[in-house]
């Protein structure tokens, strides 16, 4: 089978690998119900994405969306980026992008019905998004917002509920193509940074080979990443940090704090996480059949590069994976943060477990997360408590890059988007397991699936999720899903910190148990998510506490606040 890398050599064994010794989790009646509610409540925007044929790397990426309150009513707004369609010409030995697609803000009117404010609010972008970073970059209250983009990004300030461009301003120059971006604290100064994943370097007007397509089975496909095609074909492209200094303004500082690697590599997602448990933000990036970078922050906000050395860099077969999406999260409540990595068709995905120092190893195969995604080609995804039982169930966004997979003998086009649910193994630990098929509803059908974004967007109490899918307009799941317990949301308010609170650890005590979340708004892939920290506690009868550690060092202390409720702590 001509397929490239010699990824189809390696079916069989990936499969053998991924189902080896995968447990057989209790079956479980599903409660878990996501509804699609999207054209109901009134998100229209279709994602374009280059031509249909896809005959060149940009054109698969695709895009994602940001949850945030933009114009300070207290419930959640939506941006959902947009890319750009391309036309061949000189028959693809050049390429035009024909920029009229547009990005669009809808403004949450409740009940889970938006309005497309895009123009009077200044949403109407038509710069190609890939990544959407949010954040309150110049600490004045409101929520901002960065396109990492093909081509220029663009920083949008919040000026009183409408998007001014302060990209000039503020000092952000980044040209390359970022498909990752986010925002955290990582000298602990107060004001947030920004780090930006650049995917690979491409020239519209000198496309690989002169415009001459990959052709595979013999149909035309788009060349991959440079180690894939081994032609120099898509290079990697160099990641930037900005250091905030104050007011909105940034300067670039990626070789000044250690970030320059001997070789620029093709990145997805970033996402910064205290894997260490020492107090300050760590970097990690995804990387597409390169090793994945694991940057160790030294409590200045000065790095060293230590993915290989603390179980991070490769899957579990030691090889290194195609790397997309990537999600920390506390997923087995022991305090320390776990790091789920979204790869490439015939890939299972990996799931990085903590062992309390910042050293991984890949656990995905014996916790049910590796037989079901090595037909699957995953994107966005997020651990939530969908039934809000006090586990952490897991949404993830699949799709190919190829609309000729199935003709090239790989998976299709459009996939599943996969719900697992954490449920009980046989020896009492959390396990996970596919639950797509039991669950239905919004997740029946096929999409070619990119961005996800979590949040609870209607404040019941659980959490939806806005799924973006190439050539289609979005869905908006709606969580309808029989509740077993009880929540709380956490809001934090900096004040020493930066205003977000990016970089805080949020624990929560109650029945005998503890849950342990970092207040970040960006992960998975593309996407940011609902400000607040969102604890399912199960069937608890009362919070015991609940403890803040702020970036600056400071605590906070919450004895038995209400169950069911927002709980806003601001920094002492």
């Amino acid at each position: 089978m001509n397929v490239p890398h010699d990824r189809a050599t390696l079916v069989l064994m990936l499969l053998l690998a991924a189902c080896g010794d995968a447990p057989a989790p209790l079956p479980t009646a599903a409660r878990i119900e996501l509804a699609e509610v999207g054209e109901r409540a009134g998100l229209t925007l279709v994602q374009t994405s280059g031509d249909p044929r896809r005959w060149y790397i940009p054109e698969s990426n695709g895009t994602g969306a940001a949850w945030l309150d933009y114009d300070g009513d207290g419930d959640l707004d939506l941006f959902i980026g947009n890319g750009q369609r391309v036309r061949y010409l000189d028959n693809g030995a050049r390429l035009e992008v024909v920029r009229d697609a547009r990005s669009a803000l809808y403004r949450n009117d409740g009940n889970l019905r938006f309005t497309d404010v895009s123009a009077e609010a200044g949403g109407a972008r038509s710069d190609w998004v890939q990544a959407i970073a949010t954040a309150d970059v110049d600490n004045d209250g409101d929520t901002d917002l960065y396109l990492g983009c093909i081509g220029p990004d663009v920083l949008l300030r919040n000026d009183g509920g409408r998007f001014a461009d302060a990209t000039a301003e503020s000092g952000l120059r980044n040209d390359l193509w970022a498909a990752g971006a986010a925002f955290a604290d990582v000298d602990n100064d107060g004001w947030l940074d920004l780090y930006i994943a650049n995917y690979c370097l491409f020239d519209f007007e000198n496309p690989p080979n002169k415009g001459v397509r990959n052709v595979i089975k013999e149909l035309e496909v788009a060349w991959g990443p440079e180690e894939e095609n081994k032609q120099g074909f898509n290079p990697g492209a160099p990641d930037v940090l900005f250091l905030g200094i104050g007011g909105g303004k940034f300067r670039e500082a990626t070789a000044e704090r250690g970030l320059v690697l001997p070789k620029a590599l093709c990145s997805y997602a970033a996402v910064f996480s205290d894997i260490d448990g020492d107090g300050d933000q760590d970097i990690l990036v995804g990387n597409d059949m390169q090793p994945s970078n694991l940057f160790v922050n030294d409590g200045r906000g000065h790095f060293t590069e230590e993915g290989a050395a603390r179980g991070f860099a490769l899957g579990a077969d030691g090889r290194a994976t195609s790397a997309m999406g990537l999600v920390p999260e506390d997923v087995d409540f022991d305090g320390d943060f776990d790091m789920l990595r979204t790869n490439f068709d015939f890939e299972p995905n990996s799931l990085h477990i903590n062992d309390g120092t910042g050293h991984f190893a890949d656990r995905a195969r014996p916790l049910g997360l590796a037989a079901g995604s090595v037909d699957k080609l995953g994107w966005g995804a997020g651990f939530f408590d969908a039934e809000l039982d006090g586990d952490l169930d897991l949404l993830i966004a699949n799709g190919h890059v190829y609309p000729q997979a199935k003709e090239i003998g790989m998976s299709g086009w459009k996939m599943e988007t996969q719900l697992y649910e954490a449920v009980q193994g046989p020896s009492g630990s959390v396990v996970w397991l596919d639950a797509t098929v039991r669950v239905g509803g919004g997740l029946e059908g096929l999409h070619s699936a990119r961005g996800l974004a979590l949040a609870d967007a209607d404040d019941d109490g659980d959490i939806d999720a806005l799924v973006t899918d190439l050539d289609e307009r979005p869905r908006l799941l709606e969580n309808r899903s029989a509740r077993g317990g009880r929540w709380l949301a956490v809001r934090l308010e900096g004040t020493r910190s930066n205003r977000d609170g990016i970089g805080a650890v949020v624990a929560v005590e109650a029945g005998g148990r503890a849950w342990t979340r970092e207040a970040r708004r960006t992960a998975g892939l593309y996407s940011s998510h609902d400000p607040r920290l969102h604890f399912g506690l199960g069937p608890v009868a009362r919070i015991d506490s609940v403890e803040v550690r702020w970036p600056s060092g400071a605590r906070s202390m919450v004895a038995a606040p209400s169950l069911d409720s927002i709980l806003v702590v601001e920094e002492p």
